[in-house]
C-alpha cells in the first residue's frame, strides 16, 4: 500500500523505487548487529525483560507510530521519513524474533513451530494481498493504523508467551570473543555458508517476481488488479497447506533431503510458469503453477531456519540468525534488479508481452542455483561429520 501512498506525491516512479528499495540499507545492516546485542545483552537486562524480548519490545511501538503516520504525511519526504523508521525498527525485530523460537524451542520441535509460523505467514500475506487493499478502498488510511494496531497486539501476545516460557533470562558470564568472530567460525562451516547462499537465492526466486507480478497479469494475461489479487489466492492456500506439512515431515525425516525437494517442487512451478507465459497465456494454468510454487515455497521458508540452526549449533544464536536475516535480505535486495533485467532483455524477443515471461526464467535459474548450493551444503556438513539425520534421532 506503500507505493498507492507515494504516488500522490513522488515526482516519478524512481522516487516511488528509492523509498521502497531504502529498505535494502536496514536489511544488510542491522541483522547481525541486534543478534550481538541481545546475545551480549546485560544479565540484568536480560533477566528482568528477556535477551530477546527487549529489542521487540523497544521497535514494535516505533513501528507501529511511523506506520500509523505514514498515510497522514502531507510531502514526499515526511512519508519516506516515516517509512525508513519503520524499515530501521523492522530489521532491528526481525533477528530477536526469529532467535526467540531457538531459545524457547527445542530442535526436535521447531520445524513444526516453523511450519505454524508458515500458516501465519500466509494469514499475513493474504492481509496484504486482499484485506488491506478492501481497507484502503474504505480510507487511506485505515490498513496502517490497522497494521499498527496487529504490531502492539502480537508483540504483546509474544512477550506473554516469552514470560511463560522462560526465553533466555538467564544470567551470562560476558562474552569476550570479538564480533567478528561468528563470521570467522563460518568461514569454517562450509555446510553452514553454502546453505546461506542458498537461502539468497532462493529468497531471490521468491521475491524476485513480486514487484512484477500484477504487471506479468495485466500484459500477458490480461487479468484486472482484482482478479490478480483473487488469483493469489491459490499461492497462500499452498504456502499454508506447504506449511503445515513441511513442518510435520521437518522433524521427522532428514531436513537436507527435505529443502532438495521443496526446492525441486519450486523450480518446476517456476518452469512451468515461464512455459504458461510463453505459449499458453491460460490465467487457471498459472493459477495452478503458483499453487505448486506456494508448497515449494513453504518447505524452504519452513525448514531452512532449523536446518541452518542445527549446522551452526546453539552458541551465538542472535548472531547467526542475524547473519541468516542478513542472507533473506540480500537475496531480496539483488534479486528483482536480476528480473528486471531479464525482462528488459527478453522484450526484444518478446515485444507483444515486453518480455514479462522472462521473469520466470530468472527466478527459476534463481531456484536452481539455490538446488545447487544446498548440495554444496548437505556435502560439506557431511564431510564435517554432520550427516543429514531426523531431528527425533539426533535427540535420542
Amino acid at each position: 500500500m506503500f507505493p498507492l501512498l507515494l504516488r500522490r506525491y513522488a515526482a516519478s516512479n524512481f522516487w516511488i523505487g528509492f523509498a521502497v528499495g531504502g529498505e535494502g540499507v536496514f536489511a544488510l545492516l542491522l541483522p547481525f548487529w541486534v543478534g550481538v546485542l541481545s546475545d551480549r545483552m546485560p544479565s540484568a537486562l536480560a533477566m528482568r525483560y528477556g535477551r530477546r524480548m527487549l529489542p521487540l519490545l523497544v521497535a514494535a511501538p516505533i513501528m507501529a507510530l511511523s506506520v500509523a503516520a505514514a498515510p497522514f504525511a502531507s510531502t514526499y519526504w515526511l512519508m519516506t521519513g516515516a517509512l525508513f523508521v519503520f524499515f530501521a525498527a523492522l530489521h532491528g525485530y526481525l533477528t530477536p524474533l526469529w532467535t526467540l523460537m531457538l531459545d524457547s524451542v527445542p530442535d526436535e520441535r521447531r520445524a513444526r513451530v516453523q511450519g505454524t509460523r508458515g500458516v501465519l505467514r500466509a494469514l499475513g500475506l493474504a492481509y496484504g494481498l486482499v484485506a488491506a487493499g478492501l481497507l484502503y478502498s474504505i480510507a487511506p488510511s485505515a490498513p496502517f493504523v490497522a497494521a499498527a494496531a496487529l504490531i502492539v497486539v502480537t508483540t504483546a501476545m509474544t512477550w506473554q508467551a516469552e514470560r511463560k516460557l522462560g526465553g533466555d533470562r538467564e544470567p551470562r558470564e560476558r562474552e569476550r570473543s570479538g564480533v567478528h568472530d561468528a563470521w570467522k567460525q563460518l568461514r569454517r562451516n562450509r555446510g553452514a555458508l553454502w546453505l546461506l547462499v542458498a537461502n539468497a537465492l532462493w529468497n531471490g526466486a521468491i521475491d524476485g517476481i513480486r514487484p512484477y507480478i500484477f504487471l506479468y497479469a495485466s500484459i500477458v494475461l490480461g487479468l484486472t488488479v482484482a482478479q490478480t489479487s483473487l488469483g493469489l489466492g491459490t499461492l497462500i492456500v499452498g504456502i499454508g497447506i506447504g506449511s503445515v506439512i513441511s513442518g510435520r515431515l521437518g522433524d521427522k525425516l532428514p531436513r537436507g533431503r527435505l529443502l532438495r525437494i521443496g526446492t525441486g517442487v519450486l523450480v518446476v512451478a517456476l518452469a512451468i510458469a515461464m512455459f504458461i507465459g510463453t505459449v499458453v497465456h491460460n490465467a487457471l494454468w498459472a493459477e495452478l503453477a503458483l499453487g505448486i510454487g506456494g508448497l515449494g515455497a513453504a518447505a524452504i521458508l519452513t525448514i531452512g531456519y532449523p536446518y541452518f540452526a542445527e549446522l551452526v549449533g546453539e552458541a551465538r544464536q542472535g548472531e547467526y540468525t542475524g547473519l541468516w536475516v542478513f542472507s533473506v535480505g540480500f537475496g531480496r535486495i539483488v534479486a528483482p534488479m536480476l528480473v528486471g533485467l531479464a525482462i528488459d532483455f527478453g522484450s526484444r524477443m518478446m515485444p507483444r508481452v515486453k518480455g514479462y515471461p522472462m521473469m520466470w526464467a530468472a527466478a527459476s535459474l534463481m531456484g536452481f542455483g539455490g538446488w545447487l548450493a544446498l548440495g554444496r551444503a548437505i556435502r560439506s556438513a557431511a564431510r564435517q561429520g554432520h550427516e543429514d539425520r531426523p531431528a527425533d534421532e539426533r535427540a535420542a
